[in-house]
């Protein structure tokens, strides 16, 4: 595999981390890893009015399965740290472990020498873009719930189809350069036959994201809002578009966030700005929501790959006259 296809592909998996030694080639498709008993919600397959996850440092608090159509994700970080929810489509015949060990080991022992200083950029790469398994290109972006800081709960819509699912945080440990999926929070989620019975969300703002613009339609306020974040194509590669929502103090600057999302260099904690969640990995043609409160102050919506190119909007919600 070229360098430049290793590149575009890593830009969707960023850290395909998770616990592959702790799991056998013997267990059933779609089962937890041990000692994630404890990290089962109750079953939300009965038609929950959402599907409650909490996130702890770390590991995703969530049911095991849930039924197809639209689905709202309300995240709950209890953490110290930044988290988000990715949801990863896996490929037909493909088992969740399969896709942790496949990757996750091979991945996290190519990123450590760069973490360290010890190769380059390039060179990092072209080890992760030898690892990766001829499926990896058919992985689908399904959605989840964006950034989200320690101590806030995030709430994001996704339309998803019957299939099994991997969840994902692919946050930076600061201190080792270990992948959050590393740490735990990588886990299966089955989406069954059985439609969820949800409508689609009403959008109060609309997000559309292209090769490489963000256009916004809808003025935020004060108060609870709706986003719809459309794309209308892929970017490079594989990965969809995401947008992330960041309260910003006075004094921060733009730039400063910006070079925090990119995960090669960056994407470790502590952020320098308070996110609010998002909308994860919207693949060309679909579209994602998520609903925020909004108070009167200074806001980025920005996107994770894509922000140093242009695609990052600063906005001002003003207090109601």
């Amino acid at each position: 595999m070229s360098l430049m296809r290793a590149a575009l592909l890593l830009s969707t998996v960023f850290a395909v981390v998770g616990a592959t030694g702790c799991r056998s080639r013997t267990e059933e498709p779609g089962a937890a890893p041990p000692g994630e008993a404890a990290a089962q919600a109750p079953d939300a397959s009965a038609a929950a009015p959402v599907v409650e996850v909490t996130v702890e440092d770390f590991a995703f608090v969530a049911p095991p399965e849930v039924r197809s159509g639209w689905n709202t994700f309300r995240m709950t970080n209890t953490g110290e740290q930044p988290h988000f929810l990715l949801l990863w489509r896996l490929p037909e015949g493909v088992t969740f472990g399969e896709y942790a060990e496949t990757l996750s080991r091979p991945f996290q022992e190519a990123y450590d020498p760069y973490f360290r200083g010890e190769v380059g950029r390039e060179e990092m790469l072209e080890a992760v873009g030898a690892i990766l398994p001829d499926w990896f290109g058919d992985l689908e972006g399904r959605g989840g719930v964006g950034i989200t800081s320690a101590g806030l709960t995030a709430q994001a819509t996704t339309l998803l189809e019957p299939g099994d699912y991997v969840m994902e945080c692919y946050v930076i440990s600061p201190e080792d350069g270990q992948f959050h999926g590393t740490l735990g929070m990588l886990r299966p989620l089955i989406v069954t036959a059985e439609d969820s019975g949800r409508k689609e969300p009403q959008a109060d703002i609309r997000i559309t994201l292209s090769n490489y613009e963000m256009s916004i339609t809808g003025d935020a306020r004060p108060g609870t809002q709706t986003i719809a974040v459309h794309a209308t194509e892929d970017a490079e590669g594989i990965e969809g578009h995401d947008v992330h929502l960041a309260r910003l103090d006075p004094d921060t600057s733009i730039e400063e966030v910006v070079a925090w999302m990119g995960w090669v260099d960056a994407l470790r904690p502590p952020a320098p700005a308070e996110f609010l969640g998002g909308a994860e990995h919207v693949a060309a043609g679909r579209t994602g929501y998520f609903t925020v409160s909004l108070e009167p102050g200074r806001y980025l919506w920005i996107s994770e790959g894509y922000a140093n190119r242009g695609m990052v909007r600063e906005f001002v919600v003003e207090a109601a006259s």
